[in-house]
């Protein structure tokens, strides 16, 4: 299932803002800002690659009209007939008819 662009540019945002928040949690609780406050730039750009995404419309890449898609088909060389599939195989199992008895050191008495 593809996401629309309004869909994926909200999911985006959406994953920015938390990563932002939490970063921001974890180094006010653990860290130090003074030192380590390049570490939110990453939910920016983060943000900011969602944010452009799906502005821009890809163009859509079909091939000229002329060209020939198809190679051409020769009717000297059949093909040759499909080969049989494999037989189907069962795997190699081995079924109980009884459950292994448990040995005596190891029995609830």
């Amino acid at each position: 299932m593809s996401r629309t662009p309004q869909q994926s540019r909200f999911l985006g945002l959406w994953t920015a803002s938390w990563l932002f928040v939490l970063l921001l949690g974890l180094l006010l609780w653990v860290g130090d800002l003074r030192v380590q406050w390049p570490v939110l730039l990453v939910p920016v750009v983060w943000a900011l690659a969602a944010g452009l995404r799906g502005r821009r419309r890809r163009e859509v890449r079909r091939p000229p009209e002329d060209d020939d898609f198809w190679p051409p088909e020769d009717d000297d060389d059949p093909l040759p007939p499909d080969p049989l599939p494999p037989e189907p195989r069962t795997p190699p199992t081995r079924e109980l008819p009884w459950l292994p008895e448990v040995p005596r050191d190891r029995r609830e008495e």
